[in-house]
């Protein structure tokens, strides 16, 4: 049985390759809807991001060296959402999604946009 949406997790880890960034992973069911944060996540700012492919569970609570050679991943935040109704931020154009947040000092909401690009902006607040 899924988790009620009031319960998934998420999780942030900060990863060193190929490059230094930050990985948002969101539960879905059996795996991890990822977008890799080009920008340190920092709350009130739009931190550009690429989608990646899904990851497994287990890096919501991992911690250490990535197989096959690909760096080291450190948990930077972590927490629960749920999904939330679309809203205007800042009177900028509405979202695409809206999530509320709990147990993460970067905030109590999270925003995706797609905004004059095909990559997602995610923004905390």
């Amino acid at each position: 049985m899924a988790p009620e949406s009031s319960h998934l997790r998420f999780t942030i880890l900060e990863h060193d390759h190929p490059f230094l960034h930050w990985d948002l992973l969101m539960q879905q069911g059996k795996s991890l809807a990822t977008w890799r944060l080009l920008q340190k996540p920092g709350k009130g700012y739009w931190i550009p991001s690429e989608k990646l492919p899904d990851h497994r569970l287990i890096y919501l609570d991992y911690e250490g060296p990535v197989s096959g050679g690909r760096g080291h991943a450190t948990q930077f935040c972590t927490g629960n959402f749920a999904f939330s109704s679309v809203e205007v931020v800042e009177g900028e154009v509405a979202v695409d999604k809206a999530f509320r947040l709990s147990d993460c000092e970067l905030g109590t909401k999270a925003f995706c946009r797609f905004y004059n690009t095909d990559k997602p902006e995610w923004r905390f607040e």
